[in-house]
């Protein structure tokens, strides 16, 4: 990704204040910041905590790789927002964080919502596609480095949005906070800050633990030192056209995308309309990209009949035996008939292959099977829905696929790092910490 040196103008005026330790003494120069994951088990959404504001309110706040920047709903915030400052028209910073438009709003002192002459932009809840237009401002985040030493940011980007578009998060959240490509995003604004890579790892918990979130570069503790040598890297490409219209940056979408040349289940290559795999450069058509507020994988709709098809017959010849779909899966099985493994359900893996047959995300039964009754167990993968609003993606890989892998997404090198299932490393997400 392009850097951005403007972005220094955001930071310029903000005042980046260390705590102390509890001796006393000032913490060092972080190398980077770490986050907790967890998942709702009801809505199938990861979600981290921050503290924003003056009072430190405690915010659970959905992760989205996708979304341009934070943005919430709280009235415990709203109620000692004394710190908030709206981001004005025309000035530099607004121009960095992409606003549209400008609103007025003759209120004294100026609150979040009712601000006058203030730049302003989308804020986008992709669970139910509404979005919601208001002002723009910055307040105080508190976060805490690698090394438990615990940092405070001034003038950190927000959007404090109308309560609707709380509607399909998960009951304890407020908001989201964006991980996407813009200057005003989680990663993009802590690396400017604290001048540490642009770079951030997940590792996504599965049901019932938690995970974690790492911006920056620093070390792992074992065995994910060893584990992050032998990761597989493939390079981070840009969709020219905005797949929303609200998620764009110049000409170029903010999401990340992968090039996903084929599919093969276990060593069957799937028979594929080969174009749909790749970017349309003129639409925007096509091509692979990576959402965690996707639950599970979805796929276009002739891609996702081949690999149905194909499963279930390679499933067959394990003699595993298929029964009624249960919505919205299209290929459901008798869990009886499937044994186990440490990798999860012993059923054909599914590859996602990358720039060279050698290079492929390959997803073991812990990540390609799913729990859907009483004796129920189905492909954890869903036919895709055609984009109203804009560009159809053909692939984008969920939350479900990544759980329990090692993602590292280097802007600075353009690329995505990728571990295999941690569970043939006889760990998790659950253990994953920087050292």
């Amino acid at each position: 990704m392009a850097s951005y040196p403007t972005l220094s103008i955001f930071i310029a005026s903000s005042l980046l204040i260390l705590s102390s330790f509890s001796n006393g003494k000032t913490p060092p120069k972080p190398k980077a910041f770490t986050f907790p994951i967890w998942k709702d088990d009801t809505t199938n959404q990861y979600y981290t905590t921050i503290q924003f504001g003056s009072n430190a309110t405690t915010l659970n706040v959905g992760v989205d790789l996708g979304g341009k920047l934070l943005w919430f709903n709280s009235p415990e915030y709203f109620s000692a927002a004394d710190s908030f400052r709206p981001t004005r028209c025309g000035t530099k910073q607004c121009k960095i964080a992409d606003g549209i438009g400008c609103v007025f709003c003759f209120l004294s002192p100026p609150a979040p919502r009712c601000t006058n002459n203030t730049c302003s932009d989308y804020a986008l809840n992709p669970f139910t596609g509404n979005e919601d237009y208001s002002g723009i401002g910055t307040d105080v985040l508190r976060v805490g480095s690698t090394r438990r030493a615990q940092y405070k940011v001034n003038n950190f980007p927000f959007k404090y949005a109308h309560d609707a578009l709380l509607e399909g998060l998960a009951t304890n959240l407020v908001g989201l906070i964006g991980l996407a490509r813009t200057r005003v995003s989680l990663p993009a604004h802590l690396s400017s800050a604290f001048k540490i890579r642009e770079k951030f790892t997940l590792c996504l918990p599965s049901s019932g633990a938690n995970g974690s979130m790492i911006i920056g570069e620093t070390a792992y503790i074992k065995p994910f030192q060893q584990i992050s040598k032998s990761i597989r890297t493939t390079p981070l490409l840009r969709n020219p056209v905005s797949i929303n219209g609200n998620e764009v940056i110049g000409n170029l979408t903010i999401q990340y995308f992968i090039g996903v040349k084929s599919i093969r289940v276990g060593e069957t290559p799937l028979v594929l309309n080969q174009t749909l795999l790749s970017i349309n450069k003129r639409t925007g058509e096509g091509g692979t990209s990576i959402r965690t507020v996707r639950a599970y994988t979805s796929l276009h709709k002739s891609i996702y009949a081949a690999l149905v098809n194909e499963f279930v017959k390679a499933a067959a010849a394990k003699n595993i035996k298929r029964v009624a779909s249960v919505a919205p899966f299209g290929a459901c099985f008798d869990s009886k008939t499937i044994s186990s493994t440490k990798a999860g359900p012993d059923v054909p893996t599914v590859d996602f292959v990358l720039q060279s047959k050698s290079v492929y995300w390959r997803f073991y039964g812990w990540n390609t099977m799913v729990r859907a009754g009483d004796g129920v167990m189905c492909l954890a993968f869903v036919e895709g829905q055609p984009n109203l609003s804009g560009p159809t993606t053909s692939i984008f890989v969920g939350g479900y696929q990544m759980e329990n892998h090692l993602l590292e997404f280097d802007m600075a090198a353009e690329k995505l790092g990728f571990s295999s299932s941690l569970l043939l490393r006889d760990t998790s997400c659950n253990q994953f910490r920087a050292a």
